[in-house]
């Protein structure tokens, strides 16, 4: 006898594996994943690993600017000091 069986389950290549180890005459009709219904927190989830990898990269290059930006604060603070020394040796204070 002949039986059509619809079967939902996430182990489908175990099951697959076990019909086949066991010479179970089988005939595979229709495969194909369903899809899983996505929660507000598996949204949410993509969202936040989208938004965090897009963050790293502009937060890099951020930082870099930030880096060019206190070698230059430093190199502008130093200038400053030695215009401070060469006035106070100008002018003897």
């Amino acid at each position: 006898m002949t039986e059509l069986l619809i079967i939902k389950t996430t182990n489908a290549n175990k099951l697959k594996t076990f019909l086949a180890k066991n010479h179970i005459e089988h005939q595979i009709i229709y495969n194909e994943p369903l899809d899983k219904k996505t929660s507000k927190k598996d949204k949410l989830r993509e969202y936040i690993e989208t938004k965090s990898k897009e963050n790293i990269f502009a937060d890099y290059g951020e930082a870099i600017k930030d880096k060019e930006r206190e070698k230059e604060i430093a190199l502008w603070d130093q200038a400053d000091e030695e215009d401070e020394e060469e006035l106070s040796k100008q002018y003897g204070e």
